[in-house]
């Protein structure tokens, strides 16, 4: 394990377990401030990459230190249990650099402390799965998707200690989408452009979201929904929760808004209004749409 406020990897970490094979070894960097130069080495079955703040970005000139095993430096990415992670001492990956890794169907953990930015496009690839993960430490931020994600079968999986606001399109086909959040969701125009055609706002999927603070919101504005395979479900039983339908909604697929409260609870805790405000409701043929709200 290497941590440091200001944490700059710059060569080789080799962790090798106790099997015959010598391949078992975990390394974890972690660090307010987390560099790797494309000359470092990890040589480890896992590697977590554990920093304050994580942006994916595409490349720029300027930088050089994007190899794979300079911004992921955990982990193999064969499955789900030891999946690859952000090196700690990077605060900015390049989205090339992962879908490389996403392509070959790797399991690719990206973990921050107080928020992860997506500010360029990301292709998950056929196979791949992408985890954001913001652990609790500043309940001030979260997980912002500011461009698109693309996967033809891959599969995303979001949890936040916060909230997670998707500005760009998440369509993975029949690939699964699983955000969970403590605090509000949002599928929404971003910077303030909530006038944005629901025709170019596209969430393709399956999956569910599941919300599970208290007093919270999940939003829809100007937005489509298609929920694949066995639907996309949004659910939660946490209470005093509101719903937020603004604008033009587009629903074709299987999807169900599923908010049934706990039992035994004060009346005046048990849900929030739900608001529809909504200019056009639109269900496809031969599509399915459910809402529950349940006190």
């Amino acid at each position: 394990i290497v941590w440091g406020d200001i944490a700059l990897i710059d060569g080789s970490i080799n962790a090798r377990g106790s099997d015959i094979t010598k391949t078992g070894g975990f390394v974890e960097t972690s660090g307010h401030d987390l560099f790797i130069n494309d000359s470092a080495i990890v040589d480890a079955k896992e590697w977590l990459l554990d920093p304050d703040d994580v942006s994916i970005d595409a490349p720029s000139a300027e930088r050089t230190d994007t190899g794979e095993d300079v911004e992921y430096t955990i982990g193999t990415g064969a499955d789900i249990n030891h999946q690859k992670q952000n090196n700690e001492t990077k605060s900015t990956l390049t989205n090339t650099t992962l879908e490389g890794m996403l392509k070959r169907g790797l399991f690719v953990n990206i973990t921050a402390r107080n928020k992860i930015r997506v500010n360029s496009t990301i292709n998950i690839g056929d196979s791949g799965h992408l985890t954001l993960y913001k652990k609790r430490k500043n309940r001030s931020d979260g997980i912002q998707i500011n461009k698109d994600i693309t996967s033809t079968g891959g599969s995303l999986t979001i949890n936040s200690d916060d909230w997670v606001d998707i500005h760009g399109n998440i369509t993975l086909g029949k690939g699964f989408l699983n955000i969970t959040s403590s605090d509000s969701v949002a599928f929404e125009g971003g910077n303030g452009n909530k006038g944005r055609s629901s025709a170019s706002a596209q969430i393709i999927a399956q999956g569910t979201i599941t919300l599970t603070g208290e007093n919270k919101t999940f939003r829809l504005n100007n937005v489509s929904l298609n929920g694949t395979g066995n639907g996309l479900s949004i659910i939660s039983t946490a209470s005093n929760l509101s719903h937020r339908l603004d604008g033009e909604i587009n629903v074709s697929g299987n999807v169900t808004i599923n908010q049934t409260t706990q039992q035994n609870i004060e009346y005046w805790k048990a849900s929030s209004d739900s608001y529809w405000n909504v200019t056009s409701f639109n269900l496809r043929e031969d599509s399915k749409f459910t809402f529950i709200k349940y006190v």
